[in-house]
């Protein structure tokens, strides 16, 4: 009887310490794994094949982030569809973009919310996660401020943003990722009670080429 009394202890205090210890552990995870797209080097022809993936556009289906999810968004990395980047330097912010909103994409970066939108044109709309407290995927978000810019990339050309808007909103205003007659930015991601939204929009100031990058991207995108 004593036996199994310590042995039920042992189960409960290492089940304890991952209670406490498995958000530190998943949020490492997510941000080595950011990190390590962010690194990774990957072409226009890449690009252009993720475009054709298939990819989930439920975004009224995303959950909370689990463990289990971030660890099958790390043993399929190197298949995820990275369709470019986003870079907001004012809040030292640095996703990469990839196509959809799928678990393991929502769990990396930042995921496309439309099936047919394209950069520079109409509303770009991105969505990710959000921590309470954590400087990962959109957390960043939360301080931004307006007249912040913010650089899309997709390696062929920069387009950059200038932050307009930022307000909460209704989990169930969707209309806010519409198309528009104006070329807008928009960012989703969730409240820390998980009810309501973030929205972060920014309206369209220039598009250029890569190779005329301003000095502040860089360091951040790796340039010569």
């Amino acid at each position: 009887m004593k036996k199994l009394k310590l042995i039920l202890l042992i189960c409960m205090l290492i089940i304890g310490l991952l209670l406490i210890f498995i958000n530190p552990i998943q949020n490492a995870i997510i941000a080595h794994l950011s990190d390590q797209l962010n690194t990774t080097d990957y072409s226009t022809e890449d690009i252009e094949e993720n475009k054709n993936a298939a990819a989930d556009f439920e975004f009224e289906a995303v959950q909370s982030l689990s463990i289990g999810e971030v660890l099958k968004a790390k043993a399929s990395i190197d298949d995820l569809p990275i369709i470019g980047s986003i870079v907001i330097p004012n809040v030292q912010l640095q996703l990469p973009i990839l196509k959809g909103v799928g678990k393991s994409v929502l769990a990396v970066g930042a995921g496309t919310m439309k099936p047919t939108q394209q950069l520079g044109k109409g509303n770009y709309a991105l969505a990710s996660h959000y921590f309470k407290g954590k400087d990962i995927l959109f957390g960043p978000l939360y301080h931004t401020e307006i007249g912040d810019l913010i650089y899309l990339t997709d390696l062929t050309n920069i387009y950059e943003y200038k932050l307009s808007v930022k307000e909460i909103i209704e989990a169930t205003d969707v209309f806010v990722i519409e198309d528009t007659e104006n070329t807008i930015l928009t960012l989703i991601t969730c409240t820390e009670d998980g009810k309501q939204r973030l929205m972060v929009q920014a309206d369209f100031v220039a598009q250029y080429p890569l190779n005329e990058a301003p000095g502040v991207l860089t360091n951040a995108l790796s340039l010569s």
